[in-house]
């Protein structure tokens, strides 16, 4: 349960970049085109007691949820942060899913077949808008531009091979399976109060602020380049769950790790500042309780 906040966000923020620009996309890796209209061949939706433990399952080709509410759902395939309109009393629902794909389905189909199950289980409808809110600013600390200890430029060869590959995908190039170059480079290590990013943009790094932070956060830093980043900070113990859930219990914090937002400064020699901007938004049209198998 401590992890779960972080397990389902961290798998949305994979996908944000492709919906939301405007200085609040990432660079994630593009894999083989995913057909919009996959969908689970076999899907069971039961009622679940609320007092259920909460468990989450992803092994490939699967889904297995016990007492999740619709929020947590919605929350794997979007960010949950720029959501609005959810209908009164969403929360008191838990349900127990069991979902499997067809066999040979690419792993990355799934996030598109979770989509469809609430569409076609849930009726979720929705449109985005622009809406002005408080946000953080990104920006650089210091005045001479440089950067903390702990975010680093990549190598020069992370670097060339990243952006040969994605200037390529860029110019419409058929997407395929990044090459073994690029996939060395690239990764990212998410944790409660601690998390790295390699070979990736500082998009990428933004579009992974907002499960940490009470805001939207935007780039203003100036930064195109391709870094490795490594950031250590104490969670604030007993911080609201975006997915409709008690707080998760947070481990002993490290004496010695500052709040993120020191953290960010001292460590990356960033620095978040309060602001207000546009920021893309989902609106929920309409979700109901679905039948129940």
């Amino acid at each position: 349960m401590a992890a779960l906040p972080l397990v389902v966000p961290g798998v949305t923020g994979a996908i944000e970049g492709a919906g939301f620009p405007a200085g609040q996309s990432g660079s994630p890796l593009i894999g083989p085109a995913i057909d919009p209209e996959s969908r689970f061949e076999v899907v069971s939706i039961k009622s679940s007691d609320p007092s259920a433990q909460l468990r989450l399952g992803m092994t490939p080709g699967r889904l297995d949820l016990v007492g999740a509410p619709v929020r947590m759902v919605v929350g794997m395939v979007l960010p949950l942060r720029r959501i609005f309109g959810w209908p009164d009393g969403i929360d008191n629902e838990r349900y127990t899913i069991t979902a499997k794909m067809p066999d040979g389905a690419p792993q990355a189909a799934r996030l598109v077949a979770i989509r469809n199950l609430l569409k076609d289980r849930f009726k979720l409808v929705t449109h985005q808008e622009t809406r002005e809110l408080p946000v953080y600013n990104l920006v650089l600390a210091r005045s001479d531009g440089r950067l903390g200890p702990a975010l680093q430029e990549s190598s020069a060869e992370c670097q060339a091979a990243s952006r040969e590959y994605f200037e390529a995908v860029r110019r419409g190039a058929p997407a395929q399976a990044p090459p073994a170059a690029v996939a060395r480079c690239v990764s990212s290590q998410p944790g409660i109060g601690a998390f790295s990013l390699n070979g990736q943009s500082i998009g990428s790094f933004v579009n992974l602020l907002p499960q940490f932070v009470d805001r939207q956060v935007i780039d203003r830093t100036g930064l195109t380049g391709i870094y490795d980043l490594t950031l250590k900070w104490t969670p604030e113990a007993g911080a609201p769950s975006v997915l409709g859930l008690p707080p998760a219990p947070l481990p002993p914090a490290d004496a010695d790790a500052p709040n993120i937002f020191t953290a960010v400064q001292e460590q990356l020699g960033l620095k978040l500042e309060p602001g207000r901007g546009p920021v893309e938004v989902i609106v929920i049209d309409h979700l109901e309780k679905p039948a129940l198998d």
